[in-house]
């Protein structure tokens, strides 16, 4: 199965006539992505990439099936934004916008798990599969089709660990980009068990960070539940607080978590591994 996308998936971009939203819409086009509409208040009946744009969610939704909302709109309407995708029960919500008051998040994130829907950010890149389907921003330049998956939090983090495992020719089964705000939807945990449960998935790399306690959460889940799959974690901004940075490593290595302090050892340990086991 796919993490959280697949082939089929039909897209909503939120914001398609912004720039961001038509530079994207044209490159998850690319990576095959099946996107049936687009809002933009104002706008009906125009067309962007031949996606036709409604001024409302619910309008969007009587003429498409929606299985994702891809939100592009500017910060100030995120909420607005969100709120319709939600009211509308559309399973997963992705937003790329980043540096949303924590408030207005916190509404959001309530909301989403009241109806039981998928939060994915703020400050999210998206999800990728290589060679199958794109939501959101992840440059798919470095990927490959593999049995590693990999989760991050800020934005383009994931492409240093894409790049890092490339050189080694080693792909990716699903790259999920969390969102790189103080307070975000879903978290590392709800990531590792749904990569638990992918059969494609082998391997997976945790790109963390010093700030919040999302990595400590990870951590603690992985050795209270004897985590089924091999676990690498790396934390990008070690630099800026060595302490906590220590902190958290310890917590990963105690949990049978290999760690490496150099992004770019993580697919020359993954390769050696798989050396070793052949």
């Amino acid at each position: 199965m796919s993490i959280l996308i697949k082939k089929d998936t039909r897209i909503l971009i939120q914001g398609i006539t912004t720039t961001e939203g038509r530079q994207n819409t044209s490159l998850m086009l690319e990576s095959k992505a099946e996107i049936v509409a687009g809002v933009t208040p104002g706008r009906y009946g125009q067309e962007v990439m031949g996606v036709p744009v409604y001024d409302k969610v619910n309008e969007a939704l009587k003429k498409h099936k929606v299985d994702i909302s891809v939100i592009f709109v500017p910060k100030n309407f995120v909420l607005s934004a969100a709120t319709e995708s939600i009211q509308e029960k559309i399973p997963l919500i992705i937003i790329v916008t980043g540096d949303i008051p924590v408030t207005e998040t916190i509404k959001i994130k309530n909301m989403a798990q009241k109806n039981g829907i998928t939060l994915i950010g703020p400050g999210s890149a998206g999800i990728l599969i290589p060679g199958i389907c794109k939501a959101g921003i992840i440059s798919s330049e470095y990927t490959l089709k593999g049995v590693t998956g990999v989760v991050t939090r800020s934005k383009k983090n994931e492409k240093y660990i894409c790049q890092s495992l490339f050189k080694e020719e080693i792909g990716e089964s699903a790259i999920v980009s969390l969102g790189g705000d103080d307070i975000i939807g879903t978290g590392f945990i709800e990531t590792l068990k749904t990569f638990e449960e992918d059969e494609n998935t082998q391997v997976v790399i945790i790109g963390g960070e010093t700030k919040g306690r999302l990595e400590e959460d990870a951590a603690r889940y992985i050795q209270e539940t004897g985590y089924s799959k091999p676990v690498i974690a790396y934390l990008f901004d070690r630099e800026k607080n060595i302490e906590n940075a220590m902190e958290k490593e310890k917590l990963f290595i105690d949990a049978g978590v290999t760690v490496t302090q150099d992004v770019w050892e993580i697919g020359q340990i993954i390769k050696e591994a798989t050396i070793e086991e052949e």
